[in-house]
């Protein structure tokens, strides 16, 4: 896979983008997993910290 900028993928984790991005970014790792290998880590952080809140 050729070089793909990564910077949506925390973004993408968060659903924080349109729905022509995340179209754009599934296609994309529906094909390279090592960005949906970075987008479960990104979401296993996001999980953390959202227990993090839960137990404060």
């Amino acid at each position: 896979m050729g070089r793909y900028d990564r910077t949506d993928l925390g973004a993408y984790s968060l659903g924080l983008l349109d729905d022509a991005e995340t179209a754009r970014v599934e296609r994309h790792l529906a094909a390279c997993s090592d960005c949906r290998q970075e987008v479960r880590e990104f979401e296993a952080v996001r999980m953390m910290l959202d227990n993090l809140e839960k137990s404060t």
